[in-house]
């Protein structure tokens, strides 16, 4: 079946479903995305995630034993970070985090976490840990080590946990090791957003410090939604036998093939291009933000992320919503401070998206002035009907993921790239199967 004609069976035996589909094509398209975990999806893990790998799943209950496309997939892990044992059949990063606590805690273990990360991914059931938190200064607007030590010291942790969701800054994890061994702790460093310059060299690696590092892989990997748990040799067959002991004996085959290929697409020269492009674009957005006026929090940014500080007595859900309004997909959030009675309304702001769509420092130093302007006047109509019309103009001729950002030695034009932007991934991905199913027809008369 082409894919025009499934388009148009979904049309008529499902219009409710296929009205959302174009309504998501349209949102996507038109809609400038600085969601730190929204990113397209590369053609080839589309491709796989939809195939016929998907027709099955399969099970298996042996802490050693492994199906072909899993150690395919943990090996390349293994090789593009560094790691020695990667675990890649969890499902998210939610589920990955249950497994760390599952695997390094008991009940009651004290955990010290920046910015109280992870609390939300254990604070049901059985696991119930006494959670503690270190925060950014309140004048220096980082994170102090020396502070972070003296916690560590007095409160004994078990475990330290450190995640830069809304962190823009490199932290040195040498340092951090030298801390949590000094108290006898586990260092678990969630890298998050950054896996995709941590994979490409372009920020600075936890995995020879940490005994745990986890991140999800689509967001800055362009893989499909899943999450890896790498681990040092000493904790590998603890962890493995955690993931089967907490339900993950389950393997989905379509998954690990999308999986599989994305950890080679990010050991490219071309990946790494891309993620350069990233942190190039981030610098542009922190200048556009502070030509319009705006202050940026925690100083020059280090990654994908920008904070932009609002003004007092606006609340960053508010601020979201108004961004809303005027096509920008934004994440508020309230930044805490080791002053409890201090914290920082932001819009957090990912260059990860606008990067995969082929924007430029250009242009997302105008998005900085387009948001700055809508900070500044309180999310203004007038403010926000500039920037709508403005960010269509720029997203006009923008695919959802650019051509330049696959491999140079492939040729290939993906389904929602420049020549076919009204076709979605999904689509694209049965189209192919359907393609592949033909020849194989062909093959077997």
């Amino acid at each position: 079946m082409q894919s025009q004609t499934l388009t148009e069976s979904l049309a008529s035996f499902d219009p409710e479903i296929y009205g959302l589909l174009q309504d998501e094509i349209q949102k996507q398209r038109f809609n400038l995305s600085l969601l730190p975990t929204a990113n397209a999806v590369s053609p080839f893990s589309a491709y796989l995630k939809g195939s016929i790998f998907g027709n099955g799943h399969l099970e298996h209950y042996g802490v050693h034993s492994q199906l072909e496309l899993e150690k395919i997939a943990a090996g390349r892990a293994e090789k593009l970070f560094g790691a020695a044992h990667a675990i890649v059949r969890v499902t998210d990063i939610a589920a990955a985090s249950r497994v760390v606590f599952h695997g390094l805690l008991n009940a009651g273990d004290t955990v010290l976490s920046f910015n109280r990360r992870k609390f939300e991914h254990c604070s049901g059931g059985q696991m119930q840990y006494n959670f503690l938190s270190f925060c950014i200064e309140p004048d220096t607007e980082q994170v102090d080590l020396d502070r972070v030590e003296q916690l560590a010291r007095a409160e004994k942790p078990q475990l330290i946990i450190y995640s830069p969701v809304n962190y823009p800054r490199s932290l040195d994890y040498a340092r951090l090791k030298e801390i949590a061994a000094g108290v006898g702790a586990y260092l678990w460093v969630d890298i998050s957003q950054n896996a995709g310059a941590v994979a490409a060299g372009c920020a600075p690696t936890p995995v020879p410090f940490a005994d745990v590092v986890t991140f999800p892989t689509g967001d800055s990997l362009h893989g499909p939604q899943g999450a890896v748990i790498l681990t040092t040799e000493a904790l590998a067959g603890q962890m493995d036998k955690t993931v089967l002991d907490t339900g993950h004996s389950m393997v989905k085959k379509n998954v690990l093939a999308a999986l599989a290929t994305s950890f080679l697409e990010a050991d490219s020269e071309t990946f790494k291009e891309y993620c350069l492009q990233v942190l190039k674009n981030a610098k542009a957005l922190e200048q556009g933000l502070r030509d319009a006026g705006v202050k940026t929090l925690c100083g020059d940014t280090e990654s994908h992320l920008v904070l932009a500080c609002l003004p007092a007595g606006e609340t960053a859900e508010n601020m979201a919503e108004k961004m809303g309004q005027a096509g920008f997909m934004v994440k508020g959030d309230n930044m805490l401070t080791s002053d409890k009675g201090k914290s920082f309304p932001i819009l957090r702001l990912s260059v990860l998206d606008p990067t995969t769509r082929a924007m430029k420092e250009a242009s997302l130093q105008a998005v900085g002035r387009l948001i700055g302007e809508i900070i500044l006047t309180g999310g203004a109509e007038a403010a926000q009907k500039k920037a709508k019309a403005q960010i269509r103009t720029i997203l006009l001729d923008k695919p959802l993921f650019s051509e330049e950002w696959l491999p140079q030695s492939i040729n290939l034009t993906p389904g929602y790239g420049q020549r076919d932007l009204n076709i979605s991934r999904e689509v694209e991905a049965e189209k192919q199967e359907a393609q592949a199913e033909r020849m194989w027809s062909f093959w077997d008369n």
